[in-house]
């Protein structure tokens, strides 16, 4: 019994559903399901519609068995075999026993059907009935995979609600087809529907198929039925390139395409792109979102409604070969004939003085106009030729360019039968009368894009260290930019978010985010932020915070960098910082950190680069605190020890509890951090620790312990008097050391260190990390300066920020 949505529903679901459309190879095998469904999980909200294609090759193994079918032989029934055991493989290895049963008994049912249609027992008039299972059998898997990994999911035939009219573009009903799906999905929030693609029902119940990329227009055409805001069509490239990447070695990815950059490129044979999906969008609402499902990144290419962005050449693009058909002009009947023709040519063009006309068209549409001159019967009126390409320059306003100088100056010596503008100005065609190699087409693309890449910022933590931070970056800005097209497009607390894709104003940020930020949560803003249009984007994250670092596997997931100064990540429980690493791997991110140890200093800088040398480290110890540096030095015969840790909180030297420096929890995360980066497995509870804390004073309140903090002096003051007896002064080291056998042993804890040693002798707040290698085995290298102070950590800050463009300048 069905459920009437109310208009509640309806809109509901048009402010909250997104479709995302799969096709075949991102279901190709087992591997690739198991993909699809975490991208489902993690990147499609709870009630959002997912389309699916075919899996891998299923539909041309169908019509290799409709077509084996007519011929003699057992040819049919060695297919069917083959097919039927690919897909009951993947239930099975997907779903496991309990969950595959009813699977595989449906798809039993499903395949002695097509065993009746081989042996001629049931007559199958459509094809398209038979081509049909191939959709569903995607469906009915991935909505069983989610239901079994603990997603609420169904599967919905695109039969059961898409109607339409047979013709060789089947006729959309769009109200019956609109009532029929709202009907179906409305009354259900938190469900994940998959839909089947390609596939619709004849208005006499017949199946019909929507034609070549079928699937990608099913997208679209549920996105319009639910009057979605986006569609996401992932495939195997992460959105639209500068230019093929399989031809052109540089390119790069397009954040934004307006619809009539997108059409035009369709429309001039784009692999990625078919003109069908754009005809059922509403462009006034409607984004389109090209991803990847191979390699979930920010690299995406959002189309909409884009036109007022400035004139710019975007896309290179090329047809290897293209098909002249010369029409001589004295048959007026033909003329007109062809002017009906519901073919658009990639360039046409007349020359009066011969009577003749010339018609452009994609290598792919030969045989269909081939035919159809067979059918009108144009004789010698028209004439193929073969042997041109096409080269196009694809953007708005492509005249007012200066790529579009550019192109025309280097077809000079190329062989140009026609050069042509679009009329809408959305390209730029040439016609030549050659072949094609990579070489060319790389020197043109070369030639007229010298792209800047693009790297969105988003900043977490706003207080001293932010501070210093966003005005560092705003005096470098224009050095910056040089390099990178760099913005900080975020600034973030713990609970507040100014957002602004096209860059937040830096002059005074404080009063903009006073006045446009807004409340937000991470894990919600996870899902927004691939839509930035963004080469790639950096979280920067100045905080402290655990739940943050708890994030970064999910942050890396979805196509993040990471700048840290938060210490929990490099220091977390063994599981998650090796769950962190691994996604980071996977994903192929980047997560630079240096800050975390030693402020500004270049100290991870010089471990990686003593590894990378060759080098072995076997020892680091020394003061890795600047507070506890600062607390220490000034801590002399005659000074209350409570007073200096008032001192330090005062001035924000210390962490907003002193007893995260005091119990030595600080060190301890940077010990962590330090023996991680060399490749110890060291956690937690492999450190000897010796706390400053008394026993009573820990597990109090922070306030609490600021008023009680005059207890600290008692022992503090023995420490001093014990240590002076033998000229000696106290220093609270920490040190971990690698044995020729490999055993760890690491420990933090005060010492007594003679009065002329270096390590008694620092300005107070400076770190020093000495550290032993087999190169530096007899006299060590030693690191020291500022451990402590926003200036210097904001520099640090700085300073990965141009490790990382100088990374992304390398690899894109």
């Amino acid at each position: 019994m069905s459920v009437e949505p109310s208009l509640d529903q309806i809109r509901t679901v048009a402010d909250n559903v997104q479709v995302h459309k799969f096709g075949g190879s991102s279901l190709a095998d087992a591997f690739c399901y198991r993909r699809v469904a975490r991208i489902v999980t993690e990147y499609a909200g709870a009630s959002d519609v997912v389309v699916v294609s075919a899996a891998g090759d299923t539909t041309n193994r169908i019509l290799a068995i409709i077509k084996a079918q007519r011929e003699s032989g057992d040819t049919a029934d060695i297919l069917l075999d083959q097919l039927e055991r690919f897909q009951q493989g993947l239930i099975t290895e997907l779903l496991g026993t309990e969950f595959a049963s009813p699977l595989l008994e449906q798809s039993t049912i499903d395949f002695q059907r097509f065993r009746d249609f081989v042996s001629g027992e049931e007559h199958i008039e459509h094809e398209a009935e038979l081509l049909s299972y191939g959709e569903l059998w995607s469906a009915r898997l991935l909505a069983a995979l989610l239901r079994k990994q603990g997603t609420k999911a169904e599967h919905i035939d695109a039969r059961d609600f898409l109607k339409a009219e047979d013709a060789p573009e089947p006729i959309i009903q769009e109200l019956e087809s609109r009532h029929n799906l709202l009907n179906r999905v409305a009354p259900f929030p938190g469900t994940r529907f998959i839909v089947t693609g390609f596939i619709a029902r004849g208005l006499q119940g017949e199946s019909l198929t929507l034609g070549r990329n079928g699937s990608d227009y099913s997208a679209t055409l549920v996105g319009s039925l639910l009057n979605s805001k986006q569609v996401t069509i992932w495939k195997d490239v992460a959105g639209v390139y500068s230019a093929d990447p399989r031809k052109i070695e540089r390119v790069v990815s397009l954040p934004t395409l307006d619809w009539s950059e997108a059409e035009e490129l369709a429309r001039l044979g784009s692999p990625v792109l078919h003109p069908r999906t754009f005809q059922p969008v509403d462009r006034d609402r409607m984004v389109i979102s090209v991803r990847s499902s191979l390699k979930v990144e920010n690299q995406q290419t959002r189309i909409g409604n884009f036109e007022h962005t400035e004139p710019k050449g975007k896309v290179f693009t090329s047809l290897s070969e293209v098909v002249l058909f010369k029409v001589e002009l004295n048959d007026r009947e033909l003329v007109k004939q062809l002017e009906a023709l519901d073919l658009t040519p990639l360039v046409s063009w007349t020359e009066p003085e011969k009577h003749q006309q010339y018609l452009v068209f994609h290598q792919n549409h030969l045989n269909y106009i081939s035919q159809w001159l067979e059918r009108i019967k144009a004789g010698n009126a028209v004439t193929q030729i073969h042997g041109y390409s096409m080269v196009a320059l694809v953007g708005n306003r492509i005249q007012e360019t200066d790529q579009y100088n550019t192109f025309k100056l280097q077809l000079d010596d190329q062989q140009v039968r026609r050069f042509a503008v679009s009329e809408d100005g959305c390209s730029a065609v040439a016609i030549l009368e050659q072949k094609l190699d990579n070489r060319l087409l790389n020197r043109l693309h070369s030639q007229l894009f010298n792209y800047r890449r693009s790297l969105g910022v988003l900043v977490i933590g706003r207080g001293n260290i932010g501070t210093a931070w966003l005005d560092l970056f705003r005096q470098q800005r224009d050095r910056i930019n040089q390099v990178m097209d760099v913005r900080v497009i975020g600034i973030a607390n713990s609970k507040k978010l100014w957002l602004d894709y096209s860059g937040v104003e830096l002059n005074d940020w404080q009063a903009g985010f006073d006045r446009l930020s807004r409340p937000y949560v991470l894990t919600e803003l996870l899902r927004e932020l691939p839509n930035a249009p963004y080469d790639e984007l950096v979280m920067i994250d100045l905080t402290d915070a655990k739940p943050v670092a708890q994030l970064y596997p999910s942050l890396f997931a979805n196509g993040l960098h990471i700048i840290s100064a938060n210490k929990r990540a490099g220091s977390a429980e063994e599981s998650l910082y090796r769950e962190i690493r691994t996604i980071q791997h996977e994903y192929k991110r980047e997560w630079l950190y240096n800050t975390t140890v030693g402020a500004g200093l270049p100290l991870n800088y010089a471990i990686n680069d003593l590894r990378g040398s060759g080098d072995e480290i076997r020892s680091i110890s020394g003061i890795f605190s600047g507070t506890m540096s600062w607390l220490f030095e000034n801590f002399t015969d005659g000074v209350k020890f409570s007073d200096l840790v008032l001192e330090a909180k005062k001035r924000g030297y210390s962490e907003p509890d002193p007893r995260e420096d005091l119990s030595c929890q600080d060190l301890v995360r940077k010990l962590l951090i330090l023996a991680r980066e060399i490749g110890l497995n060291l956690d937690w509870e492999d450190i000897s620790v010796s706390s400053l804390v008394p026993e009573s004073l820990r597990d109090i309140s922070a306030s609490e312990f600021l008023e009680r903090a005059e207890e600290l002096d008692e022992p503090m003051d023995h420490m001093l008097k014990e240590a002076a007896k033998e000229g000696n002064v106290p220093r609270l080291l920490a040190s971990f050391s690698v044995s020729e056998e490999g055993r760890v042993s690491a420990k933090i804890g005060v010492e007594y260190i003679p009065a002329g040693d270096m390590l008694a002798n620092l300005i107070p707040g400076e770190n020093i990390f000495v550290i032993y290698t087999d190169w530096y085995s007899e006299m060590p290298l030693v690191i020291s300066g500022p451990g402590a102070g926003k200036h210097v950590t904001a520099g640090g800050v700085q300073s990965d920020l141009n490790q990382l463009l100088a990374k992304l300048t390398v690899t894109g």
